[in-house]
């Protein structure tokens, strides 16, 4: 009967039985029941065998394909690595394809301490990273969403108001014609009443004139209808006289109304299609994705062991020089190289380019201090006077987001969406992205100028008493302190096998701690190169392998060699 996991155990299989796996062999890739595993246990071939939990197996089955032991070729254990060609090989493939190869190691030995590697670190990081640039590009698509929805309703107001006034317009025009078209047509039917009452007077005039000579035919004799005629005659002249005046003046015209419409309206009105058109913008996403593959790039086969401190050295790059009377404090270098410091005296952040050209000056709260990276164009940046964190895109140059601390804060470190804020008295406070603390680590702070650094799962922290007292401590993830040291007082910074450089502010001297804090080597004396200014923060880039180092008035970009 299969479990709830779905697998079975391999040799019951081979054996026509099904019964349900509870182990999983790494080596052998298959099931194992509860016989079957004590066997497996006890057999000589194999009981030097990997085994895990069937559970904790189906949970990593999706990568187990890229878990290859066994040559495909030959059918022999793996068991080196070519350096040169960046391939696993059997003890065939060596003398087949490797016989040249100067750099071949035994998987063995270069696996040692693999879960703490720098790569996997890296990897690890770079899935986070992606995880989070996945949710930057969603949370990116919805907020445009939200844009084009707010784009909608703003277009939609514009072409109703843009209607409107269209409306209000067309009312002003046909308002304006109407008056028109009264005013003239009345203007003409009262020339024409006029005209009609003086053709009625003068038509009771002639119809008059006619009864008269009527009257006269019957009433008087020949002799005096012949005088009267001449008189008459006279008065019939003169009124058609006056009809034909009349006939010619403007009022006998004919009065017609005509509507003449404006030529552009009749070509806007054929012309017109639309109010206008709707067009969609396409803009380049800003989202950074290759950070990763700058990262991949320069990443080799793990170099896992822990590196001796005493093979350390430090070569100059560059210095950047901030002017006489400043008072830098904490730097970091974002995955582009740019480098980013706390300008301390003048409330700000500065950003220079890879090549130390300043690029960027952003105001932030008041006295910032210790910084670190949360993304490709975001870092964190403590303001010890207004005891705040401000998340600050270096890109928009603005603040995304502040965090009251509420006390005297430092140092800081990011780490896994957390920050580790460094605060007197109170020991180190550790804050979600969204403000919330999530819990205090106890440990003695007694100064407002100590720095703090994460390195999986330990913090490692300097502490500034007074004049001759410097310490520099680590402690695990609990605040349990693991090892003390007397040799700096100022920046801390992991490498990538947890060694720690750390800076002195009162002799300017830079030092690297080994992980387990029993050794220390001095790399960088600047007295002794005549450079007399005080030591603050440093920051190991793990992508290049480079060391910053921030001065109150300089800072010195190097190779860690």
């Amino acid at each position: 009967m299969a479990s709830s996991t779905g697998k079975l155990c391999g040799p019951c299989e081979a054996r026509y039985k099904t019964t349900t796996a509870v182990s999983w062999c790494m080596d052998c890739d298959d099931g194992l029941c509860s016989p079957c595993l004590e066997d497996h246990k006890v057999n000589k071939a194999s009981k030097k065998h990997q085994t895990i939990p069937v559970g904790q197996y189906v949970g990593i089955e999706s990568v187990s394909s890229l878990i290859k032991q066994d040559c495909e070729e030959h059918d022999q254990r793996l068991t080196f690595y070519c350096l040169d060609h960046c391939v696993t090989a059997c003890a065939l493939c060596v003398p087949e394809k490797h016989k040249q190869c100067t750099s071949l190691k035994p998987i063995e030995e270069l696996a040692r301490n693999a879960k703490s590697s720098a790569e996997l670190f890296e990897i690890e990081k770079g899935i986070k990273e992606l995880d989070n640039t996945v949710d930057e590009l969603k949370n990116h698509r919805q907020r445009n969403i939200d844009t084009i929805k707010g784009q909608r309703k703003t277009i939609s107001q514009e072409i109703k108001s843009f209607r409107k006034q269209i409306n209000k317009h067309l009312d002003k025009i046909e308002s304006d014609l109407l008056k028109e078209l009264e005013s003239k047509s009345e203007q003409n039917i009262s020339e024409i009443n006029i005209l009609l009452a003086k053709l009625k007077e003068r038509g009771a005039n002639i119809k008059s004139l006619g009864k008269t000579i009527h009257q006269l035919k019957e009433s008087l004799s020949d002799v005096q209808v012949f005088l009267a005629t001449k008189g008459f005659g006279e008065k019939l002249l003169e009124e058609q006289e006056w009809v034909a005046t009349v006939c010619t003046q403007n009022e006998a015209k004919e009065s017609v109304l005509e509507l003449s419409t404006d030529p552009q309206l009749k070509q806007m009105v054929s012309d017109l299609k639309g109010f206008g058109m709707i067009h969609v913008v396409r803009n380049p996403c800003q989202i950074k994705t290759d950070a990763w593959e700058q990262q991949r790039a320069q990443l080799n086969v793990p170099m896992t062991a822990a590196k001796d401190i005493d093979q350390t050295e430090l070569e100059l790059i560059r210095e950047i020089s901030f002017g006489v009377g400043e008072n830098i404090k904490d730097c970091v270098i974002v995955n582009d190289g740019r480098m980013v410091f706390a300008d301390h005296n003048n409330d700000k952040v500065l950003v220079y380019n890879p090549e130390g050209q300043l690029s960027q000056s952003i105001s932030v709260d008041k006295s910032p201090f210790g910084l670190d990276v949360i993304s490709s164009i975001t870092v964190a940046v403590t303001c010890r006077k207004h005891e705040t964190i401000n998340i600050v895109n270096i890109d928009d140059c603005d603040i995304k987001q502040k965090i009251k601390v509420g006390k005297p804060c430092c140092g800081l470190s990011y780490h896994d969406d957390k920050l580790y804020v460094l605060t007197v008295h109170t020991g180190i406070i550790e804050f979600d992205l969204s403000g919330n603390i999530t819990r205090t680590i106890p440990v003695y702070v007694p100064d407002g100028e100590g720095y703090l650094s994460y390195y999986k799962d330990t913090f490692c922290y300097s502490c500034y008493q007074n004049v001759g007292e410097k310490n520099i401590a680590c402690c695990d993830n609990n605040g349990r302190e693991i090892w003390r040291l007397d040799v700096a007082d100022s920046g801390v910074t992991a490498d990538n096998y947890g060694n720690y450089f750390a800076s002195n502010y009162s002799n300017g001297t830079v030092q690297i701690v080994s992980a387990d804090g029993k050794k220390a080597k001095q790399l960088l004396d600047l007295y002794d190169l005549h450079i007399r200014t005080y030591l603050e923060g440093v920051f190991f880039d793990k992508n290049s392998s480079t060391l910053l180092v921030s001065c109150s008035e300089i800072a010195r970009l190097y190779r860690a060699i």
